[in-house]
């Protein structure tokens, strides 16, 4: 039998669950400090929250191009992201009455960021379309300044889609995240 602490255990941390340790290993790194710097994004939540959406469009397309199974994750980090979402605005004080919506608003646009980037994910786009396109949505609350820093997003969009190209099926279902 086990114990009530092994029980809230497995609750909290889910580690049976495959889809969210995908998504838990995912948002850490699109949340990072480090990652944050290398998109030219403040760290805070409004940026963090795009910083999570590139990160999960990339992740989304890759399990759409996976066997049956790898596709089934989807619905399951999306519930993942839900969840979280719903436990973040929880922590930062919102009242019970005021989450469900603020957690719809978050996953529509969530939902319309992944349509936004689906064209920079593909491999023979130029890099100002990709410029474009995260002008519109990465950065509509201002451009970070020095063209470097746009650049080098413009590298770490390309990097993340190669690097969640490079994960096999089996080790998404197996809930590995991109390097």
């Amino acid at each position: 039998m086990k114990s009530i602490k092994d029980w809230w255990e497995a609750r909290v941390t889910r580690k049976s669950d495959i889809a969210w340790q995908l998504y838990r290993d995912t948002a850490l790194k699109a949340t990072s400090a480090d990652q944050l710097r290398l998109l030219g994004l403040p760290e805070t939540s409004e940026a963090r929250f795009e910083a999570l959406a590139l990160e999960l469009a990339a992740l989304w397309l890759r399990l759409e191009q996976g066997c049956e199974d790898v596709q089934a994750l989807r619905r399951r980090v999306a519930e993942a992201f839900v969840a979280d979402m719903d436990a973040s605005l929880r922590d930062l004080g919102a009242g019970d009455l005021g989450v469900g919506r603020r957690v719809q608003a978050l996953t529509e646009r969530l939902y319309g960021r992944i349509a936004a980037y689906r064209v920079i994910f593909s491999s023979d786009i130029s890099n100002d379309a990709i410029k474009e396109v995260l002008e519109r949505n990465l950065y509509k609350e201002g451009l970070p300044e020095g063209a470097e820093i746009i650049d080098s997003a413009t590298h770490e969009v390309r990097r993340i889609g190669l690097a969640w190209e490079a994960v096999d099926d089996q080790g998404l279902l197996s809930g590995k995240a991109r390097a």
